[in-house]
């Protein structure tokens, strides 16, 4: 009690007052099973509902026990496989270790006279003829134990029934089996074969049929299954516990299947776990242990197994106390998924233990081997779209050498590392448990291709292993829940109305576009070419919503770069659209959705015209004078001026915005134009503004007479970078130009006669506003690289972040 008190505290947060190493060393050779620690975390939650411990608390402290699990129940986990791998080659083995039938007999004899003065298990063999019965168990346990088939008496169900054996008196017995056997002098591993041998009879004793899970759990009458609402819920279940382990980084690696693998796995779990809920069993729990033997498979990766089985009934809407008695029951198979694992893990660390690695790095063919193995690893590793990503650039060959050198050093070999420590390597790092194992797997794979056995690749795995905490060292806690909300939301595609709901959306959308003067330029075509732009439009909207579309994303940039797109124009589609989906009734968290998917596009549709234009920008920098010289100076303006306008006479887009006026603009314009394009200031008529606030002007006729000077400028020769410098220096002039119409969309910022500052909530909402997006996106990896950075440096940016 006073250790058990003593670790629980320092494993809480209380004074460290228990040695931690001590704990696997002091339980390795107990009998401590899975079952047996389930029932330790089932009984500790009780005492804890009883002195009325919050039930949040409550799961968190069966949560942070149930990480010791292994240490509890490894020693006897890898003694029963082991003995269970002998047994595998057939039981005569045993018979003849055991002595043959003197030695069953001996065995028996020495077992009851244990039996017969246990007071544990006085209720059950006290007054009772134990003569007869062990007469009875000569036969029976020479045939269990690999002699001659000769037992002919009742079937041990019927033997046992009524008698009610517990799991405390079972357990009791084979521990005097143990101490009978051990007695008699017979070696450890031959105790552990009989041991597991004997605990297959657990179950017809105990009155127990398919084991205790499913029917110690009946309530009123029902099995788990009733209470979790039948085979459907169970198959709704496995389809989002898939969605949800396909983006758990935990156990990601273990399910990354092909469409017909996964079929196959979501039948078998469903199968597994309706059987195991107490419905009719249509798969061998036998099967359970010889298809993930071979996996590394751990309890860390069984529990987040559990973690998602619970989000995901949870968000079925599954009582509490159904969902616990379903996850008591799955925590019976845990040995059958983890043994392999364990095992393997458990041999290489022990013989780590008790030889040393210097086995090891002889075994993987010393410094040449290890040279090899690097050599395969980073073959694999560079090729691996899951990994590749962080060993790529100038310095990989040293990547390489420092790691070969560290891997050769923990492998055995007699150098030193000179690199630095793990941690501070991956520090700067958000390296996950996925990319971890998938790590691992190269690691194994190259091992196999240098020629490495088994044993000596699973030692090489458990030593890597003891590297993941220094090399995850910035893992963050996983949100299951939201995980699995995300993955088993409808594609914003359906929530739309799928291919009907987009057309319609498109058809609305355009009206708008051609009819709003910010967007209509781009808009107005013939009727063949809108027609064939609302059917793109539809193709890519349904493949960037989730939808079943051939459209290739990739295409967006090409089809958009020489169109003088700029993110005002973006902005102004956004606008479109949310106006549009508010219309179509789409809910808001839906529109929300849709624009955030649109978001990304942005860099695609903008991109050519903010390079060219930033491109121009840059050589206009250097002077306007030689802009000036390269159009020809004033007389080539004045005639680029001419050419202009005889094009805007003909274009019926601005016949009703400046109609018969054009002409007294050209003298204006030509001497406007030609102080702007860098030449003499000569120009001293009025501001733009107020010339142009008598002339119902727009977005739309504004880019109409761009084009037209863009044509002018083509049709006299001009090369595009230099009407793109031409556009850079013009561009300013809109806002100036549309005077009003700016001033009216300024208003927005103003509401009922308050600034969106006051709207806000003032100079403190901000700042604290400022603060707190500040903090999240040092957390959001999408961003976190630009926000990393010293505490002074931090403080300056938040600061510039809220001034601005």
């Amino acid at each position: 009690r006073r250790k058990m008190y003593q670790y629980i505290c320092g494993m809480f947060g209380g004074p460290q007052q228990y040695d931690n190493a001590q704990l696997r060393p002091t339980h390795y050779n107990m009998n401590i099973t899975d079952y047996h620690f389930d029932a330790m975390l089932e009984l500790f939650s009780q005492c804890l509902t009883e002195l009325g411990v919050h039930p949040d608390a409550n799961k968190d402290v069966v949560a942070a026990t149930g990480k010791i699990r292994k240490d509890l129940t490894t020693g006897c986990t890898v003694r029963m496989e082991l003995a269970k791998k002998n047994m595998e080659k057939g039981k005569d083995g045993l018979f003849k270790r055991l002595g043959g039938q003197e030695g069953i007999t001996q065995f028996i004899d020495r077992l009851y006279d244990l039996v017969a003065v246990d007071n544990r298990l006085k209720s059950k063999f006290g007054g009772k003829d134990l003569k007869k019965m062990k007469e009875g168990q000569y036969v029976y346990m020479t045939e269990l134990l690999g002699g001659p088939k000769v037992y002919k008496g009742a079937d041990l169900v019927e033997i046992h029934k009524g008698v009610g054996l517990t799991d405390y008196e079972f357990d009791c017995f084979l521990a005097n089996m143990e101490k009978a056997l051990t007695g008699l002098g017979m070696e450890d591993e031959t105790v552990d074969e009989v041991i597991v041998t004997s605990e297959d009879i657990r179950a017809p004793l105990l009155n127990r049929a398919r084991g205790l899970a499913a029917h110690a759990k009946l309530v009123d009458g029902k099995s788990v299954l009733e209470r979790f609402g039948g085979e459907m819920n169970v198959e709704a279940v496995v389809e989002m516990m898939y969605g949800g382990f396909r983006g758990d980084p935990r156990v990601r690696f273990f399910y990354e299947f092909t469409k017909e693998k996964l079929e196959q796995w979501k039948l078998k779990m469903t199968q597994v776990m309706v059987g195991a809920f107490g419905g009719a069993i249509t798969y061998e729990d036998s099967k359970l242990r010889t298809s993930h033997y071979k996996l590394n498979i751990t309890d860390y990766h069984f529990d987040a197994f559990l973690e998602n089985f619970w989000v995901a009934a949870e968000l079925m809407e599954t009582e509490s106390a159904v969902i616990q008695d379903a996850v008591d029951v799955l925590g019976h198979v845990r040995k059958d998924v983890t043994s392999g694992c364990t095992v393997r893990l458990e041999v290489a660390r022990k013989r780590v233990e008790s030889a040393g690695t210097d086995g090891l790095y002889e075994a993987c063919g010393g410094e040449e081997g290890l040279r090899l193995f690097m050599d395969k690893l980073y073959e694999h590793i560079c090729v691996d779209s899951r990994i590749q990503h962080y060993f790529s650039g100038s310095k990989l060959d040293a990547v390489k050498s420092v790691q070969g050198q560290y891997l050769s050093v923990i492998f055995g070999a007699p150098i030193q590392y000179t690199g630095r420590p793990l941690d501070r390597v991956h520090s700067v790092m958000s390296i996950s448990d996925y990319e971890f194992d998938c790590f691992l797997e190269s690691a194994q794979t190259a091992l196999r291709e240098v020629g490495a056995d088994g044993s000596s690749i699973d030692e090489a795995i458990v030593i890597m292993e003891t590297a993941r905490r220094d090399v995850l060292i910035n893992r963050k806690p996983h949100d299951v829940r939201k995980t699995q909300e995300a993955a088993s939301a409808k594609s914003v595609y359906e929530r739309i109305g799928g291919d009907g709901g987009i057309s319609n959306f498109v058809e609305q959308m355009y009206e708008k576009a051609t009819a709003d003067v910010r967007t209509k330029s781009f808009f107005e075509k013939n009727k063949a070419k809108v027609s064939v732009h609302k059917k793109q439009l539809v193709s890519f909207l349904s493949k960037l919503f989730g939808g079943p579309s051939s459209y290739e994303l990739s295409d967006v940039r090409a089809a958009h770069y020489t169109l003088n797109l700029s993110d005002y124009h973006f902005d102004c589609l956004l606008d479109i659209f949310s106006s549009v989906f508010k219309e179509m009734g789409v809910k808001p968290r839906d529109q929300q959705d849709a624009i955030q998917l649109l978001q990304p596009i942005r860099s695609d549709v903008t991109t050519g015209y903010t390079v060219r234009m930033e491109m121009a920008r840059k050589n206009v920098e250097k002077g306007k004078d030689q802009l000036f010289k390269r159009l020809g100076a004033s007389e080539g303006i004045t005639q680029l001026v001419e050419m202009w306008f005889n094009i805007a006479k003909s274009d019926a887009r601005l016949k009703d915005a400046i109609g018969d006026s054009i002409d007294k603009m050209k003298a204006g314009a030509t001497i406007f134009l030609v102080e702007l394009l860098g030449g003499p200031k000569a120009y001293k008529g009025r501001s733009l503004g107020e010339i142009h606030r008598s002339i119902d002007i727009n977005d739309y006729h504004f880019d109409a007479l761009i084009g037209d000077f863009s044509r002018a400028l083509l049709g006299a020769g001009h090369p595009d970078n230099l009407i793109d410098e031409v556009m850079v220096t013009v561009e300013p002039v809109r806002a100036e130009v549309l005077e009003k119409v700016r001033a009216a969309m300024d208003s927005v910022l103003m509401r009922d006669g308050k600034s969106l500052l006051e709207r806000f909530g003032g100079d403190m909402d901000l700042e604290t506003a400022v603060e707190g997006m500040y903090d999240k996106a040092v957390e959001d990896s999408r961003v976190r690289f630009h926000f990393e950075k010293a505490k002074a440096k931090q403080r300056q940016v938040r600061r510039k972040m809220y001034q601005y």
